[in-house]
């Protein structure tokens, strides 16, 4: 099945464009496309209110759009579920094509090589597997020594066979 991001299905049950929800409530464009492709870890307060508002003004009954398609209590909760269907269904097949052994080099992480060999750009990865991209940066980087639970939750959700060797390659690579 493949769902729409709840965020997007109601702001598109109230007739709002991305650009032109993010103008009336002041965010900014990559605040929406970070949401909306489901980067964020949580829609924030202010993200939910600011649809909240919209529904109340539009006549859409939130809640039972979340109740009857999604079958959630609350938006957020909604968001969470969607993020994991989502990347169950997209991802497995964009992983399969890196397995172990997980090499680097001086220069470039293992975890670096991985996002590479399977998606080709970091945003594409983030995207697929629904990380923030800052998050996955440092750790690339090794600037992060500490896997980051978003990451570690998003492999596990679409049950990737080989993370603990990935994450021992990115370990051995940051401690050389």
């Amino acid at each position: 099945m493949d769902v729409k991001n709840p965020y997007i299905r109601l702001r598109e049950l109230c007739g709002m464009s991305q650009k032109g929800f993010a103008t009336k409530h002041a965010f900014g464009k990559m605040t929406m496309v970070y949401l909306e492709s489901g980067m964020y870890t949580r829609v924030s307060d202010r993200q939910s209110i600011a649809l909240g508002k919209e529904c109340n003004e539009k006549g859409v009954d939130a809640h039972q759009v979340l109740r009857d398609e999604y079958g959630a209590a609350s938006l957020n909760e909604a968001y969470l579920a969607w993020r994991s269907e989502d990347r169950r269904l997209r991802a497995p097949s964009v992983l399969a094509k890196a397995a172990p052994p997980f090499d680097g080099s001086e220069d470039v992480s293992p975890v670096a090589q991985f996002v590479k060999n399977t998606t080709g750009s970091l945003q594409g990865f983030c995207k697929l597997l629904k990380i923030p991209s800052i998050t996955m940066t440092r750790y690339i980087r090794g600037e992060t020594i500490t896997v980051p639970d978003a990451f570690v939750s998003a492999l596990e959700d679409v049950k990737y066979p080989h993370t603990a060797a990935l994450i021992d390659a990115q370990t051995n690579w940051i401690g050389a």
